[in-house]
């Protein structure tokens, strides 16, 4: 009897010992399913095109790597989308945007805003990558007196002229159709040197530059800037912050869905407030008016 009880005990263990085994075998025929149906995913390349020298917001490292506010934000982005594999190509405004309208890129990057032409032959995503801080450079002497575009429109002073082009232009018609008693004068710009605009502020052919301020940031504050000699003579205010965008090739909607989808969940983890503190010093997101 003890020699039965011992041989069933035995019997059991083994019966449990192989049902272990199967349940093993069927866990691990499950992870090797899972794990060859993600190997199994297609990955698409994408090439992003961005521009190489607009430091902050896309620019090539002394490393000769793509970086900046707006291409990390690809790169975090390209993190969350496994069906996807961007590559990055440095190139010029114009070949940017020449190269997504023809689908020589699928996406590209340039600090851009929103302009119902581009809007023609491009596609916007819901939702924006970044935003561009732009306001007034104005002298020194003036700056107890100016601190805002309301008093520089309240005492009368004139802005360097602007091509009517630029998003700029519209900002200031806009701005004067809400302030009719005190409109800023808009001159429409014909084709000068920035160079120029900071020689006309000094010689007081014009009392303000409408001005990007990371363009201020790098050609006038940052050490051995073009015009660093100048630093002390201007002041600069923000005046607000224009979304930018990242721009597609009409036929990638389904990438813009992508993109919009990720960049929610940066947006919910903190990763662009940390890029934006990283690359622009602060989320500039507050300076949009919507």
């Amino acid at each position: 009897m003890k020699k039965r009880r011992l041989l069933t005990t035995v019997s059991l263990l083994g019966a449990a010992f192989l049902a272990g085994c199967g349940q093993t075998d069927a866990e691990t025929t499950r992870e090797a399913t899972s794990s060859s149906a993600a190997e199994a995913v297609e990955v698409t390349t994408v090439t992003v095109a961005h521009t190489q020298s607009s430091a902050p917001m896309n620019y090539v490292d002394e490393n000769g790597e793509s970086t900046g506010y707006e291409v990390s934000v690809l790169k975090a982005i390209d993190e969350l989308l496994p069906q996807y594999e961007f590559e990055y190509v440095p190139t010029s405004d114009e070949d940017l945007l020449i190269g997504i309208e023809s689908g020589k890129y699928d996406v590209g990057t340039k600090g851009a805003w929103y302009t119902e032409e581009r809007a023609q032959k491009f596609i916007f995503p819901e939702n924006y990558i970044g935003a561009s801080s732009i306001g007034v450079l104005i002298r020194s002497e003036d700056a107890e007196e100016i601190t805002d575009l309301e008093s520089f429109a309240a005492a009368g002073k004139s802005l360097v002229p602007i091509s009517p082009n630029n998003a700029q232009y519209n900002v200031i018609e806009d701005f004067n159709a809400e302030h009719p008693d005190t409109p800023i004068e808009l001159t429409a710009a014909d084709v000068f040197e920035i160079s120029d605009a900071y020689t006309w502020l000094l010689e007081g052919r014009y009392d303000g530059y409408f001005a990007v301020k990371t363009a201020y940031e790098v050609n006038v504050l940052a050490e051995g800037a073009p015009y660093s000699q100048y630093k002390d003579d201007f002041s600069y205010f923000v005046y607000e912050a224009l979304p930018t965008w990242p721009l597609f090739n009409k036929e990638q909607q389904e990438l813009a869905d992508a993109y919009d989808e990720a960049f929610l969940q940066l947006e919910e983890d903190g990763t662009i407030d940390d890029l934006m503190i990283e690359f622009l010093g602060e989320n500039t997101f507050q300076y949009v008016k919507e």
